[in-house]
């Protein structure tokens, strides 16, 4: 079977004369794997949230081709749906938004004024479309303009719906585990089924009975629609998305939190369609004889025999939230930023977790100082942050553009990428301009007396001397940023869960021998980078 990729027009990265580049982490077929429905030509249409794609995969040879790209008009889908006329109905989660894709790939928007979008179905021609939000609302949509149908508010992050038999729209609650339902044309919703394990998505199989997955547990659960028994059909892995019924009773799970995609047959023997990934990755961090990966929901550790194992995510009780920025400690724990604002110390060892300042305004970059305080960048504010344990967060810079990476040197000095400005600074009792003239720089890394960035607009890792300036292009064509062609446009996010603009982000790490390490947002990977000879 082939294997499904995400970002098929990247290329190979190119290293320099004197270095060497190698996979640490192969490339993942999917940017995660979110909502997904059957088209009318058998493929499975699968959303990609933070990928910002749509791919349709032969689920009988594993051919992918992607239908709406990175960068296009389509932003953060997270479920979809068809009419009688073949328009694709998709909600844009991180963008407020609910669009429709006719069959010749024209994109308009439905409506711009529903935030959390996410639960979408289709019915005879109607649009109902679900907000996966605390406070959510269920809505009509109407395709003609006309103001939505309020059907139900104040639900605790509805997610995927369906209309069921009784012709009563059936929607989970995630943070409830409950199951409502309510007429379609109007009346007070009931609450069908209670006790389930953060339910993100339902749908009815062929014989009217109600699918339901279970996220934290892992299970597929199966519910008699007149007695409301239930039985485990299945159960796959923690970390669950959305599920489809084709007409032949096969079924397919999607999972938010790895992306591959499992395909169930009718007998509940359940068989990997699409391999476990990478969502990001956004960052990478070495600590502890081992390099640890940032991925979004997750906390991944390279094994040394190759693959990657999570040690860590965000249905752990305690665990800190989404990461964006990680960093090595002295210890074996590790720091990291995460989207809620926040800033944490976390040992995958304990699976203990400490957080250490919260409420920030879109955090990002994260390095240690010498004095073992956290040294941050919040890009919302323009603001690089000290924060050491019990003390409120000190500003050490303010005013600057996009500050994207950190990195301390041993003497103490913390350099930043600062994005909006295209330039690297240094910040010692001021601010002072390193390297400029670069066009998105992100991951940076102090090593020896020279500076490594990672500039994601020219898809180039950079060597600059800290001493006379000197740059080196170390590798090019890396899979970062837009390396599918189009600009990766940024996301407004939701309050209290994603605040946005959830932005691009690509970080870096040295690791033994002075390796370098780089997070392939773009394709999946993880990408190590050394010297091939002494120069």
């Amino acid at each position: 079977m082939a294997i499904a990729t995400r970002c098929p027009s990247a290329g190979e990265p190119v290293a320099a004369s004197g270095w060497r580049i190698s996979r640490a982490v192969n490339p993942s077929p999917l940017y995660g794997s979110n909502g997904m429905r059957i088209g009318s030509d058998g493929w499975l249409y699968v959303t990609q949230v933070f990928g910002s794609q749509i791919t349709a995969i032969n689920p009988a040879t594993g051919e992918a081709r992607i239908v709406s790209p990175r960068g296009g008009p389509i932003v953060s889908p997270d479920d979809l749906d068809y009419d009688s006329r073949g328009v694709m109905y998709v909600t844009e989660y991180l963008n407020q938004r609910v669009c429709a894709r006719t069959p010749d790939g024209d994109v308009r928007v439905i409506s711009d004024q529903v935030p959390g979008a996410n639960g979408i179905t289709v019915y005879r021609d109607r649009l109902f479309v679900d907000e996966c939000r605390a406070g959510g609302r269920l809505l009509e949509l109407f395709a003609d303009g006309r103001a939505p149908r309020l059907m139900a508010d104040g639900l605790a992050m509805p997610n995927a719906c369906a209309v069921g038999p009784d012709e009563r729209l059936y929607f989970p609650e995630v943070l409830s585990g409950d199951i409502w339902r309510v007429p379609l044309n109007g009346g007070e919703r009931e609450r069908f089924i209670s006790g389930l394990h953060t339910p993100p998505a339902l749908k009815f199989d062929n014989r009217g009975a109600l699918m339901v997955l279970e996220s934290h547990t892992g299970e597929v659960t199966r519910i008699d629609l007149q007695t409301r028994s239930r039985s485990t059909y299945t159960k796959l892995e923690s970390g669950l998305d959305n599920l489809v019924i084709a007409p032949d009773d096969r079924v397919f799970v999607s999972s938010f939190a790895h992306g591959g995609i499992w395909e169930i047959a009718p007998n509940g023997q359940s068989k990997v369609l699409l391999p476990h990934g990478l969502i990001g990755p956004w960052d990478v961090a070495w600590s502890g004889g081992a390099l640890f990966i940032g991925d979004g929901p997750s906390l991944l550790r390279v094994r040394p025999q190759g693959g990657w194992e999570r040690v860590g995510w965000v249905g752990d009780a305690g665990f800190p939230g989404m990461i964006r920025g990680l960093c090595a400690s002295a210890g074996a724990a590790l720091f990291m930023t995460t989207t809620v604002g926040s800033v944490a110390r976390f040992d995958p060892q304990t699976h203990q977790a400490q957080v250490l300042a919260s409420g920030l305004d879109r955090p990002l970059g994260i390095a240690l100082s010498a004095r073992g305080a956290a040294i941050v960048a919040e890009n919302g504010t323009g603001r690089i942050l000290e924060i050491a344990q019990g003390r409120d967060p000190k500003p050490i810079a303010n005013g600057l553009d996009f500050p994207t990476g950190v990195a301390v040197a041993p003497d103490g000095v913390c350099y930043v990428s600062e994005t909006g400005a295209h330039r690297v600074v240094r910040i010692n009792r001021g601010v002072e301009t390193v390297a400029d003239g670069l066009d998105t720089p992100q991951g940076i890394a102090v090593n020896g007396d020279t500076l490594i960035v990672l500039d994601a607009g020219t898809r180039q890792l950079l060597q600059i001397g800290l001493k006379d300036q000197r740059r080196q292009v170390i590798v090019s064509n890396l899979p970062v940023g837009s390396a599918g062609g189009l600009p990766v446009k940024s996301m407004p996010g939701i309050p209290g869960i994603f605040p946005g603009p959830f932005v691009p982000f690509a970080g870096l790490a040295i690791g033994p021998d002075n390796r370098l390490f780089i997070a392939g947002d773009a394709d999946g990977s993880v990408l190590s980078v050394e010297r091939a000879s002494t120069p």
